[in-house]
């Protein structure tokens, strides 16, 4: 098992996994029952895979490698390097997100210090291009997506910024008080999935999904800020497609000035096939199919995790009801309880991944070996 996971990818007989293997960067795979099949490591010095990127039955990974370079690799589906290949910088660095190009070839997109880079490559690792410039971005994820007109967008927080085939910057926009993390690009529709700020220097942050069309212009946006605690660092972090066509957006926000600074719940937004959402409402319209919201703090600990005969949960609150929850959304186990202590014999379960769902309301995801 890596020691940090950063990005994963699912495939026809398992999981792709990449992050952190004994302080490296490292690449895993896992079958359907999470048995690991194999792990490599890829830097020789301290390092960390960043993201994924299938293709066939050939992987992409990207990442960092020591302090001040990053780093491509490519294998085949039983772990062995095809390639591969390290790029020191002049500082930090990192490549945190991977495409594959109308033209057949890939980009990775990330950080060169606290400024934008991309390096388009070919499949056989040669380099093609690569673009940095003076623009402040931030350490976190650079995302990329290409436009049915072959340009390349890039989106580092509060910064999009547009390139044409051959790398050279066209336009670049600066959304300033809005930052975003994760974002989506589907029918020339951008789903950007961040945070909203009341101003520029404004203490409030609630989680926000905006969506614009391929010249930039907003088609509307949805911030949740119905039992949200506004000053505290709520966002979306990451957003996944599902298979209906819509996507989940997944993050973090408090829900009271009362809870320790350190200590968030855990959001999960579902939205439908696409629709563009209703301005500012925290309605489940026919733009929002769901929404849940999903605790997981230090008030609450489940243990041992992997487990294998008994899962042990300790609450600072009263325990009414508990679920376990297969990968296929099928309830496995229900006991209803009136205490704050638990512990569930779990012997007859299958080997595999499940959710525990505590009240219908806290969730944790654990491993049964």
């Amino acid at each position: 098992m890596l020691g940090v996971t950063y990005d994963m990818k699912g495939v026809s007989d398992g999981v792709l996994l990449t992050g952190t293997l004994n302080s490296k960067a490292a690449i895993a795979k896992m079958d359907t029952n999470f048995n690991i099949v194999w792990s490599t490591e890829l830097s020789a010095s301290s390092g960390s895979g960043q993201a994924l990127l299938v293709d066939g039955s050939d992987f992409y990974v990207s990442g960092q490698a020591g302090f001040s370079g990053d780093f491509i690799a490519k294998f085949d589906a039983n772990g062995d390097t095809a390639w591969y290949l390290e790029l020191p910088q002049n500082s930090f660095s990192s490549l945190t997100d991977l495409i594959k190009l109308s033209d057949g070839n890939f980009l990775a997109s990330g950080n060169l210090d606290d400024y934008p880079l991309a390096i388009k490559f070919d499949s056989s690792g040669d380099t093609l291009w690569n673009y940095t410039e003076y623009i402040f971005i931030s350490f976190r994820k650079m995302n990329a997506f290409e436009k049915s007109n072959g340009n390349i967008v890039l989106l580092g927080e509060h910064v999009m910024i547009e390139l044409d085939d051959e790398g050279t910057k066209l336009t670049d926009t600066d959304f300033t008080i809005n930052q975003f993390y994760d974002m989506h690009f589907e029918n020339d529709t951008v789903y950007m999935f961040g945070y909203y700020r009341d101003t520029m220097w404004g203490s409030e942050k609630l989680p926000l999904v905006e969506l614009r069309n391929a010249n930039w212009d907003s088609l509307g946006s949805w911030t949740l800020s119905k039992g949200v605690y506004p000053n505290a660092s709520n966002e979306f972090s990451d957003a996944i497609k599902t298979p209906g066509g819509g996507f989940i957006g997944v993050g973090k926000f408090r829900d009271s000035v009362n809870v320790s600074a350190n200590t968030y719940n855990i959001l999960a937004v579902k939205f439908n096939d696409g629709a563009v959402p209703d301005t500012n409402t925290n309605d489940s319209t026919d733009t929002v199919t769901g929404i849940s919201r999903q605790w997981a703090n230090s008030q609450m600990m489940v243990y041992p995790n992997p487990a294998n005969d008994v899962l042990n949960i300790a609450a600072s609150f009263s325990i009414s009801s508990v679920e376990i929850i297969d990968m296929q959304g099928r309830i496995v186990l229900r006991e209803n309880y009136a205490t704050k202590n638990e512990q569930l014999d779990i012997q007859s379960l299958e080997k595999g991944y499940y959710i525990l769902s505590i009240n219908s309301m806290h969730t944790e995801p654990f491993i049964k070996q």
